[in-house]
């Protein structure tokens, strides 16, 4: 029994060391001298747009090396994955020196943020606490407390934030669960020091331990920000922008304020899976409908749009850098290259679409390889956004390869045919005049021409005199290549080179040259 008591004994000592030493302390002294202060203003409910907006943002401070970032807390709170990630964020900054600045209220996920902060400036009114957990019931279709047991997790974080920040973990426990009573006394120094106890227990501190009166039963703590200061929340009391740049020295006119627009409204649409999955696909077909209507560009224009919209999204929204543009630009290149010079999907063909594959995925996230259960959940969201795009595109192809010559709007990009009864004209060339009816059929499976332009794969042939719309099989065709109708779908002419064997045949040469 002696053998087993020491061992728990020692076991508990363990687990308090290993616990120390996984909360690193990342609270920073409060610097000197401030020389690019930021405030970044943080207003509303806590859900994914206010999310995307404050990284965008906080990306922005980094980048114009700001040395004091400053988090203005108007919140009442919001989702707890999204208001835990942003705490942590802060937490572990490590080029500037954090203040969360609270004028009104940080409730719920507000306060939550504000302690990954290394300082907490409030102001005497504002309101400031309660974190506890709510999920909504959808039987009874009202918002409940989540069980004690599922508070563990966030309570675990609280306090980690709280220890790594100089804060009293016991009060940030208070903040979550609603029946811990916290107490406190000043130590020979004269510092506080605390202690937590349950309501229900029996043996709860006696004096000189006092209640903060604040906490429990029933009650998760919340306090004034006078109140937050007096007992060690909050570090300092004020109620402007003013006030914070008199007690941390800084001239205010000299502050960067980033504060949400419109824009942060359409970029944070852009970056949603669904809107981000439509901009591929359009951009795809677009594409598509370029290499199948001859000539016309629209095709093209439309995607290179869909291409600036998703990584203009990208750029603001702190995901994507010029490597990512120029691995897509490199992929591009590629794709040209096999489709244009070297036909056939080959080699060139398959790093492009790798080219392709890796500049959408890396300017989807602001990670390279995942390490957290978000960053996880995030890459499989974007991988399965790509396959459905990709499963849509592959139909929606085959739909058009069918119905293209047919379909509304897609049928004016391409050369009608005549017939007879219409107006005629005459087209000139080398190959001699001829008069043609608009509207009566030009070509027929079989008919052999010579390619006026560069096929590659859509241009003009000539057939019997007639210069026509083609676009290739799929092959590079130089101009004056003697080319044959294979296969006419539409008002979509395909046209394959001659090759030896047809030239074995005896015609070597198409009629009317």
């Amino acid at each position: 029994m002696m053998l087993i008591a020491v061992f728990a004994a020692v076991s508990v000592q363990l687990e308090r060391s290993c616990d120390a030493t996984q909360i690193p302390v990342t609270k920073k002294q409060r610097p000197n001298s401030i020389h690019r202060p930021v405030i970044i203003q943080f207003h509303g409910p806590i859900d994914y747009k206010l999310s995307k907006y404050f990284h965008s943002r906080l990306a922005q401070a980094k980048k114009s090396k700001a040395d004091l970032v400053i988090i203005e807390i108007d919140s009442p709170g919001g989702l707890k994955t999204e208001s835990l990630a942003i705490a942590e964020k802060l937490r572990d900054i490590d080029w500037a020196y954090t203040v969360a600045f609270v004028p009104d209220e940080a409730i719920s996920g507000g306060a939550l943020v504000a302690f990954g902060c290394d300082e907490i400036v409030i102001a005497p009114e504002a309101k400031f606490g309660d974190i506890g957990e709510i999920y909504l019931d959808p039987l009874a279709q009202a918002y409940r407390l989540v069980p004690a047991k599922e508070q563990s997790f966030l309570i675990t974080s609280a306090t980690n934030l709280a220890t790594s920040k100089g804060r009293p973990p016991e009060l940030a426990e208070a903040l979550i669960d609603k029946n811990v009573l916290v107490y406190w006394k000043s130590d020979a120094t004269g510092k506080k020091i605390y202690q937590t106890a349950r309501v229900d227990d029996k043996d709860k501190p006696v004096p000189p331990w006092k209640l903060i009166k604040e906490t429990g039963p029933e009650r998760f703590l919340t306090v004034s920000g006078a109140r937050a200061k007096e007992i060690g929340i909050a570090e300092t009391i004020g109620s402007t922008r003013e006030d914070v740049a008199k007690e941390l020295h800084f001239d205010l006119t000299e502050v960067q304020v980033f504060r949400a627009t419109w824009t942060d409204s359409v970029v944070y649409y852009l970056n949603t899976p669904f809107v981000t999955g439509v901009l591929v696909l359009i951009g795809l077909i677009a594409l598509y409908v370029e290499f199948s209507a001859p000539g016309v560009g629209i095709g093209g224009l439309m995607a290179g749009l869909c291409a600036a919209l998703f990584f203009w999204s990208r750029f603001l929204g702190g995901t994507s850098t010029w490597l990512e543009v120029l691995l897509f630009l490199a992929g591009i290149i590629f794709l040209a290259v096999e489709l244009f010079v070297i036909p056939g999907w080959g080699f060139a063909g398959i790093i492009g679409i790798g080219l392709l594959f890796v500049s959408v995925v890396m300017a989807s996230q602001d990670f390279v390889v995942p390490s957290t259960t978000r960053q996880w959940n995030q890459l499989v969201t974007t991988l399965l956004m790509i396959l459905c795009t990709g499963l849509a595109f592959v139909a929606a192809a085959a739909v058009l390869a069918r119905r293209l010559g047919s379909l509304p709007v897609f049928n004016q990009m391409i050369l009608a045919p005549a017939l007879d009864g219409a107006p005629v004209t005459e087209i000139k060339g080398e190959y001699g005049k001829k008069p043609v009816p608009q509207e009566h059929p030009l070509v027929s499976i079989g008919d052999w021409g010579r390619a006026e332009s560069l096929l590659r794969p859509a241009g003009r042939a000539v057939f019997n005199g007639l210069s026509v719309d083609v676009v290739s099989d799929g092959s590079y065709v130089d101009a004056g290549t003697q080319v044959r109708v294979v296969k006419i779908q539409g008002n979509m002419i395909t046209v394959a080179p001659i090759d030896e064997e047809d030239d074995e045949l005896g015609q070597t040469t198409y009629p009317g040259s």
